[in-house]
């Protein structure tokens, strides 16, 4: 047996009870995984509230982890016991045109993902399929590992290859005191960019500067584009990174110069939202959608971590009991960065 958090059924906090189950038996082309940490993001929460239908209850849940493979099941070969891996979000089938095409991610006939239809990591244990890990670099603690692939990793891939920034740019990042904005905030700077960051704790602020922010605007309503085009002179960003969504993709939208673009990385809520098209058009505007991270991205993130170039942010390591208490904290928006849980 070992200890787990479980949904129960989608709803609050409440719903997540801390429990005696099952160890998980290995199973052909799957490992055992002693997890040793797992982040808590945002996307925990929006999946616990029940806005992404496919989710299956009861369920353990947790997309992000980073641990030791303890047994290998019959067939398979990218592993051995002892093992230090980190997960990816998904795994992928390793046979279709996508797999050996070299671009997994838009593999269709995996159907693992972490949290939503395989129990994940608010675990001591996690049963992952061998395509669905990573090897973790030797010289990154587990904590800081359980945060670089839906956070860190995340902000570095959206922020170098999906919205393509380079030197000399102003960037926008709204969410930015999150585990995902303070990594695009800091790669922003890697690349050389001028940052603005969005934030609307006015608690947050100082944080942020630290990371390197040359703006800190605190704003709870959306409407920063008009600080952002007074100190732009009326010019406005070439990219905005926005990690919240609907509440914040509109002011990105009207903080970006002609030609801009907005790469949209997060949505903290379903509501539906309205594009003003002319707007767009006459303007010329890019709107992008996430390019989450691929294998190759999550190295590079992996090494810059290790050679401190780029820092990820824990607010927070708790016992895996009090996973309820981190999701109260991410739905008060209390967290600067990640919230781990450790077995």
């Amino acid at each position: 047996m070992m200890k787990a958090v479980v949904l129960q059924q989608v709803g609050d906090p409440s719903r997540l009870v801390y429990q005696e189950v099952p160890t998980p038996t290995v199973t052909p082309g799957h490992v055992l995984v002693r997890v040793h940490a797992c982040g808590v993001g945002y996307r925990d929460v929006i999946d616990r509230r029940g806005d992404v239908p496919m989710i299956r209850t009861p369920i353990i849940p947790g997309h992000e982890f980073a641990g030791e493979v303890m047994a290998i099941g019959p067939g398979v070969e990218r592993w051995s016991v002892g093992d230090r891996v980190l997960n990816l979000y998904t795994a992928s089938c390793g046979h279709c045109e996508h797999c050996l095409g070299g671009d997994e991610r838009r593999c269709l006939l995996g159907n693992e993902t972490f949290g939503l239809t395989a129990d994940g990591g608010y675990a001591e244990y996690v049963l992952a399929h061998e395509r669905g890990l990573e090897r973790l670099l030797p010289d990154i603690p587990y904590d800081v590992a359980a945060t670089l692939y839906s956070a860190t990793g995340v902000g570095f891939n959206n922020t170098a290859h999906a919205a393509g920034v380079v030197l000399g740019e102003r960037v926008l990042v709204t969410g930015a005191s999150g585990g995902v904005g303070s990594a695009a905030l800091q790669t922003a700077k890697l690349l050389g960019a001028t940052v603005w960051a969005v934030t609307s704790s006015v608690a947050k602020a100082d944080s942020l500067r630290a990371l390197g922010a040359d703006h800190v605007i605190v704003n709870g309503t959306g409407d920063f584009h008009k600080q952002v085009m007074a100190e732009t002179g009326g010019e406005g960003v070439d990219a905005a990174i926005d990690c919240v969504g609907a509440p914040t993709l509109n002011g990105c939208l009207r903080s970006l110069r002609a030609h801009g673009r907005v790469v949209v990385v997060g949505n903290v809520d379903a509501r539906r939202f309205e594009l003003n098209l002319g707007y767009i058009l006459v303007r010329s505007l890019s709107i992008i959608g996430s390019d989450n991270i691929t294998r190759s991205a999550l190295r590079q993130t992996m090494e810059l971590v290790r050679d401190g170039r780029l820092r990820p942010l824990i607010h927070a390591r708790l016992p895996l009991a009090e996973a309820a208490e981190a999701h109260r904290l991410l739905d008060a928006r209390g967290a600067t960065g990640r919230v781990v849980l450790i077995p």
